[in-house]
């Protein structure tokens, strides 16, 4: 009537399930790794966020500073600080697309230089002489 239930033994792992468990440990132990490094990304960006409202707040106090000191004791009218300071800045503009067209071309002539080295042949290439 009772019928016995069949005790079922733990069998052995395979090989090939061993090196699955063990990859998948190992994707696990990167995936922590990956989190701790994104944490002090975060951290950092927070730091550097912080840092960047600081300095930007000191630049706003130089340039108030500098400005009174250009009124009042330099005797500089406002008309002309203002056109001075557009002056500045259309040189800010043109100096900085200067160099980003610089360094453009700087890229672009060190990949032409890259490219005309893999493209040289030399006299007595031996491979020319075979084909």
């Amino acid at each position: 009537m009772f019928k016995k239930k069949h005790s079922k033994k733990a069998k052995p792992a395979s090989k090939k399930t061993e090196g699955a468990l063990k990859e998948v440990l190992s994707l696990y132990a990167q995936l922590a790794d990956l989190k701790k490094e994104m944490g002090k990304v975060a951290e950092n960006r927070v730091r550097a966020d912080s840092r960047l409202a600081d300095i930007e707040i000191h630049v706003n106090i130089l340039a108030r500073f500098l400005t009174t000191l250009c009124i009042e004791n330099l005797g500089i009218r406002i008309g002309a600080l203002r056109r001075l300071v557009r002056r500045v800045e259309k040189d800010a503009v043109r100096d900085s697309q200067i160099t980003e067209l610089e360094s453009l071309y700087k890229l672009s002539h060190e990949n032409l230089k890259k490219a005309s080295s893999v493209n040289t042949k030399h006299k007595d290439d031996p491979w020319e002489q075979i084909s």
